[in-house]
């Protein structure tokens, strides 16, 4: 039997990562308009410590919490709450398409840090297609314009966190396993959303609890799936596969709330997907040229 490369299964995984999200966000966006958003994030953290817990077949979460990187499991945590407030702020104020759009920067910004932080090798043509990249992100905000407004910020932000939780995965998931980086990523969301939990929960009705199993069904599955992906392939090569969200995103904007992407934010994304993509063909040549 036919193998996959490491690489390609690595690519095939964050492509299935990527449609489970899209689907969790879209329905994310439709339920945040009745429940508060941190009670959207709790669901989420137990989701993923319930799957964390089926992926390792281990019964006690004290045994799979071990880990030789608490420090950065524990920055790698807070990231993860912090960005998912970030996105769900965003997802709150702006069009579904348009949030997406301005995430498509994330690419860019983790080839950048994985050269600084992981010595991946970057040369100046990727920086090239970095600053490319982030002039594709201006067009879609267009800062001035009052289209988009503050709310845009809120994106940006989630790109930058992403970007370095994606990082700190790549650095220590060869240490750690994909149950045990689950587990730890939910640790600061439950701890926080917890204890504050008396200012903000409401008692969900019928549809709501159906909405938030499934969010959380879907999103921890799909994390679970992303770890694997940066597990096998660099994170330079899996970045530009990000960009398959935007058809996911246009889809259920439209079903859903009538809402599609203007020519701008088209003419941005363009922009970005060619940066990202001519990033993923200076990688293909690189690894024929070591081979």
């Amino acid at each position: 039997m036919t193998r996959f490369h490491p690489h390609a299964a690595g690519i095939i995984l964050m492509l299935l990562s990527l449609s489970l999200i899209n689907t969790s966000d879209a329905l994310a966006k439709w339920t945040i308009q009745d429940l508060p958003i941190f009670q959207i994030m709790v669901f989420q953290a137990c989701g993923l410590v319930v799957m964390a817990l089926l992926v390792s077949r281990q019964p006690n979460p004290l045994r799979l919490i071990r880990t030789a990187d608490p420090g950065w499991q524990i920055a790698r945590s807070a990231c993860q709450f912090a960005m998912g407030f970030t996105f769900y702020s965003g997802l709150r104020v702006l069009q579904f398409a348009d949030l997406i759009a301005i995430l498509f920067i994330g690419p860019l910004v983790i080839t950048a840090m994985a050269h600084v932080f992981l010595n991946e090798r970057v040369g100046w043509h990727r920086w090239a297609a970095c600053a490319i990249g982030l002039v594709g992100g201006l067009v879609i905000v267009r800062p001035g314009s009052g289209l988009m407004g503050w709310g845009a910020i809120w994106p940006v932000l989630a790109v930058v966190l992403w970007s370095i939780y994606v990082v700190i995965t790549r650095k220590i998931s060869v240490r750690n396993s994909t149950a045990n980086m689950m587990l730890w990523s939910s640790l600061v969301t439950l701890g926080v959303l917890a204890a504050m939990s008396p200012w903000y929960w409401q008692s969900p009705v019928g549809w709501q609890w159906a909405a938030l199993l499934v969010i959380a069904l879907l999103s921890s599955s799909s994390n679970g799936l992303v770890i694997r992906a940066y597990t096998l392939a660099p994170a330079s090569l899996l970045a530009p596969f990000i960009y398959t969200e935007i058809i996911g995103a246009t889809f259920y904007g439209w079903v859903f709330w009538r809402e599609f992407p203007d020519t701008w934010t088209w003419s941005g994304a363009i922009i970005i997907i060619l940066a990202g993509l001519y990033v993923a063909r200076r990688e293909a040549l690189a690894r024929r040229d070591a081979s």
